[in-house]
């Protein structure tokens, strides 16, 4: 493993595209003859890949550098293109405690990224920023109830955070308290990570998590929540018994979930400094 500093690596990429729609397998991208940093990059690979809907997939990449990180953090991914580095940030859904990074993210038509990073299949190469970022959870977990509300990939510093603090409590390191996690998406497909998390639930009597849809019409074998994540808000939270002054609120995705379900926490007694947030914007 290269862990080389302060000398410039040359890559090189072919922009070979498949047709959007086409199947994915091995990727089209081969790092070959751009100029860069390794004092801020580092090359990584793609070492697996999950698609659990068309237009969302889940990929672990394998840095030949260290990055270490918390959960709630991002880290930075690029492609070359043109002569320069298209970048974008990506919070991460593994734990820290884990040897690879696992990233879920969405595919925006025409995204000057997300579309190209589509193509990526298992052994395909990115390039990474070598420092993570990222104040999100920070203070998490908390002494008091959480509350982690979500749309589709604003889930993923949840993830990442429930995996460490479940080998914690393993491990009898961490003394668990109430954590409900709700997450919303038009259709069930798009959950994500619905299984590992119901599988958390179904360990822990301490974790709740809620999935709802708000486009049931288009899921007809979903029996679970309808609506959106915000319309829930409320109806979870008082009944894991979190209010003012004994819980902390963290929402993550959707700038207008976010503005919705912050609205309803505030008309519920929860001051700003009791709700962090983490907004998602398109590629």
């Amino acid at each position: 493993m290269s862990r080389s500093r302060g000398v410039l690596r040359k890559i090189v990429t072919t922009l070979s595209c498949p047709p959007s729609g086409g199947v994915v397998g091995a990727s089209p991208y081969t790092l070959t003859a751009l100029m860069i940093d390794s004092d801020k990059y580092a090359h990584a690979q793609v070492v697996s890949r999950r698609d659990p809907a068309p237009d969302l997939w889940i990929i672990r990449i394998r840095p030949d550098a260290e990055l270490p990180y918390r959960p709630g953090q991002y880290v930075t991914v690029g492609l070359p293109s043109n002569g320069r580095i298209i970048e974008r940030p990506y919070s991460i859904c593994s734990s820290p405690l884990e040897d690879e990074i696992e990233l879920f993210i969405e595919r925006v038509p025409e995204g000057e990224l997300s579309d190209p990073l589509f193509s990526l299949g298992v052994g395909g190469e990115l390039i990474v920023r070598r420092r993570t970022k990222g104040l999100f959870l920070r203070d998490a977990p908390l002494d008091v109830p959480h509350l982690f509300v979500a749309t589709v990939t604003g889930i993923a510093p949840f993830v990442s955070l429930l995996r460490t603090v479940a080998a914690r409590a393993r491990s009898g390191e961490w003394t668990p308290v109430p954590v409900v996690t709700l997450q919303g998406a038009a259709r069930s497909a798009e959950l994500g990570y619905a299984d590992e998390l119901m599988a958390l639930a179904a360990e822990f009597e301490w974790f709740t998590y809620v999935p709802t849809v708000s486009r049931p019409w288009e899921d007809p074998e979903w029996s679970g929540e309808r609506g959106r994540v915000e319309d829930v808000v409320r109806k979870y939270a008082d009944a894991a018994g979190i209010r003012p002054g004994n819980g902390g609120v963290f929402l993550c995705g959707h700038p207008g979930m976010i503005s919705g379900a912050r609205a309803i926490m505030r008309r519920g007694g929860f001051d700003d400094k009791a709700i962090r947030e983490e907004q998602y914007w398109p590629d």
